[in-house]
């Protein structure tokens, strides 16, 4: 079930009511909430649910050991092992065959035979996001920053929790957790947020990625050898835009969708395109993934407690990780390498400045650096948006082929690119605005306050007409799902 559809909305609309419900009945309510969110990850495949009960079995009993044993180094031994067979099962599934086919060309170029065996094999939705929820929790309980979870149904719920479990955000199990045993909210705080949220997200993810994913990206990054130089470069843009939009509208709707369900969620973006460079890009992009890399990778590597060296190396460490968490091909690699250097060059830069004068490196930052980071970010993304590391390198040079001809351009494509990076610039205004004059609504005298309420309704059909009008006919599922 995809959160933009008829489908979700009907399951939401049962599952919602159902939630405020139960919530008298403590225990009804988790194993309402566990079954629900098993029946959503069945709806993808029922084999799935089947991965996710071992993985969160293995993972509540590990924690239990790690935390009774009496030797420290017993539980450094635990936990590696722990980390290892979580590493592993998330390596089966996601990259056995791409180390298969790695091998076998190595293989083959030194001239030796090889049968290695193939396997079918079908990468279940999510299990990144909830291995790595898993992994955090098991750290965290080594660390003492928790105390293992007693109830296996709590943590069940945690590692199984739908709204967050295809694509995240990521949350801790010492955010999630006292949630859960508390009850939740007694009553939905924010409400408008989470509707605006909501509604944001469905409006980013069908109107505007799907109109630009289906009227450029997709033909352009394909086959970029068709296409002008002008359309490549639309096309860069357009998937900077695509991949913000997409990934950003499921957390957004992950967000509002746990709101209403009385659950509080971290925020994942802010405003990421208007980084001035790449530490603050990825202090603004996908934030709890970033957060986790930085605790549980860049930190247990040493920093930046080890000199300035060792730090761009743990930079470059932590960054291919996320490359090849991403997926399982030499492109990711590269874009997980060019952010790694794009760190490193941040870390210098930043110490270069510290000796200008503040107004100075204010300016600087604004202009010249936001440019300079943002037309970089945007580059790299033909990596992550490529098929493969050859296809990424087509485009590329089909960017800088200066004898292309000329190509009719979708003003329309041109005008919503400009006008969605003029919103994400403005993300945060947008959606206080919407909430303000809901706000404002409430205080109007009451023929006013129908008057208005009928102008809201009008708006958010003209919102869905639009989105049924502009949005493709299939809705493709999320890009992250795939991770």
């Amino acid at each position: 079930m995809l959160f933009p559809t008829f489908e979700f909305f009907a399951f939401f609309v049962v599952v919602l009511a159902l939630n405020w419900i139960l919530k008298a009945k403590p225990l009804i309510w988790r194993l309402f909430l566990l079954a629900i969110s098993y029946f959503f990850y069945a709806t993808w495949n029922s084999r799935f649910v089947l991965l996710i009960f071992l993985i969160s079995v293995f993972n509540f009993f590990s924690a239990s050991f790690i935390d009774k044993a009496k030797e420290e180094k017993r539980k450094k031994f635990l936990l590696a092992g722990t980390i290892i067979i979580n590493v592993l099962a998330l390596a089966f599934f996601k990259y056995y065959n791409f180390f298969r086919d790695s091998a076998e060309i190595i293989l083959n170029k030194m001239g030796l035979t090889n049968n290695l065996l193939f396997l079918q094999i079908v990468l279940p939705i999510g299990l990144s996001f909830y291995i790595l929820r898993v992994i955090s929790y098991n750290i965290d309980v080594f660390r003492q920053k928790i105390a293992p979870e007693k109830s296996y149904l709590n943590f069940a719920i945690y590692v199984a929790f739908f709204p967050q479990l295809l694509a995240g955000p990521i949350m801790r199990a010492g955010d999630f957790l006292p949630q859960l045993k508390s009850g939740g909210a007694k009553t939905i705080a924010n409400l408008e947020k989470n509707f605006v949220l909501i509604l944001g997200g469905l409006f980013k993810k069908i109107v505007i990625a799907g109109y630009l994913t289906t009227n450029i990206v997709s033909d352009v990054f394909a086959v970029p050898q068709n296409h002008s130089q002008l359309a490549v470069l639309l096309a860069m843009y357009a998937y900077a835009v695509v991949i913000y939009c997409d990934f950003s509208a499921y957390s957004d709707m992950a967000i509002g969708i746990a709101g209403l369900m009385g659950f509080k969620s971290p925020i994942n973006f802010n405003a990421s395109y208007s980084a001035v460079d790449f530490r603050d890009f990825w202090r603004r992009w996908h934030i709890t993934f970033s957060e986790w890399l930085r605790d549980y990778v860049y930190i247990p590597l040493g920093g930046n407690r080890k000199g300035r060296f060792r730090t761009y190396f743990n930079s470059l460490i932590t960054m291919l990780v996320s490359g090849l968490w991403h997926g399982a091909g030499l492109n990711y690699l590269a874009w997980g390498l060019l952010h790694g250097l794009g760190l490193v060059f941040s870390n210098i830069r930043n110490e270069a400045l510290q000796k200008w004068p503040n107004k100075a490196r204010r300016n600087f930052e604004k202009l010249f650096s936001w440019f300079l980071t943002f037309n970089f970010i945007c580059f790299f993304w033909i990596f992550f948006g490529a098929a493969n590391l050859q296809n990424a390198f087509d485009i590329i040079k089909q960017l800088f082929n200066w004898r292309t001809g000329i190509e009719p351009i979708d003003l329309y494509v041109v005008g919503l690119i400009i006008l969605s990076f003029i919103i994400f610039a403005l993300g945060r205004k947008i959606q206080n605005l919407f909430i303000s004059l809901i706000n404002f609504q409430r205080e109007l005298p009451p023929f006013l306050k129908i008057l208005s309420s009928f102008v809201s309704v009008l708006i958010i059909a003209l919102l869905v007409i639009l989105a049924l009008k502009l949005g493709p006919d299939i809705i493709p599922s999320f890009i992250y799902f795939k991770f």
